[in-house]
């Protein structure tokens, strides 16, 4: 697979894709600790999933998904980044997906616009105050939601994480009432919250992939 960088309305993107046409195209802010790893993590997606794909993949800082900057990089993201797609691939299904702090702002983004199609939110940072009362009143508009989690975060009992195996299982069950079980998936993975982390991400950008397929648009 092949990367190339443009900017978008100041905001450096990253665009990886191979020789076929894509029937996808994955949509992901890009942490600092994710970026010399973003081609591995498109190969093992190719890997895992025969449905051809593009990814942009946008820089972002830590402070922007927190609650200072998160909302301006949603709007980045639906006003800027998004028009900017839909000159390319104007008819094809879009997935957003993160990890961590990028994983909650996929799912959180997914309350918001129904411009995505799928969702793929690994280890999402759900121990945020006040997201289970967010959640309850914001259903997301997908169509289909991957949750993964890993089973020593599900084991922690350090103060604000030790929630988050609990609010990931009610964030699925969630998703099964809203889109039905076929539709919704709940990986529980080996190993704490940095393990593997680029293998986690790609199994769940390719049962989105999957998912979009078999599902249509």
């Amino acid at each position: 697979m092949k990367e190339e960088t443009i900017h978008i309305a100041g905001r450096i993107c990253h665009i990886v894709s191979d020789d076929r046409e894509a029937q996808c195209v994955i949509v992901k802010p890009l942490g600092e600790f994710e970026r010399l790893l973003l081609v591995n993590e498109c190969e093992r997606i190719k890997q895992l999933s025969d449905v051809p794909f593009t990814m942009f993949a946008f820089e972002v800082t830590e402070q922007d998904l927190r609650e200072e900057g998160v909302e301006q990089t949603f709007n980045f993201m639906i006003s800027e980044l998004i028009p900017e797609l839909k000159r390319h691939f104007p008819t094809l299904p879009y997935i957003l997906g993160g990890y961590s702090l990028g994983g909650l702002f996929a799912l959180w983004s997914a309350t918001k616009t129904a411009t995505f199609h799928a969702i793929a939110s690994c280890s999402p940072s759900l121990w945020v105050d006040g997201w289970n009362e967010y959640a309850e009143s914001h259903p997301v508009m997908a169509k289909a939601v991957y949750l993964s989690l890993g089973n020593k975060e599900a084991n922690t009992k350090k103060g604000k994480f030790a929630c988050v195996a609990e609010r990931v299982s009610t964030q699925h069950q969630r998703h099964t009432d809203l889109l039905g079980a076929a539709c919704c998936k709940l990986e529980i993975n080996e190993g704490g919250h940095f393990t593997d982390i680029e293998l986690r991400k790609a199994k769940g950008f390719a049962w989105c992939l999957e998912a979009t397929a078999q599902n249509g648009r």
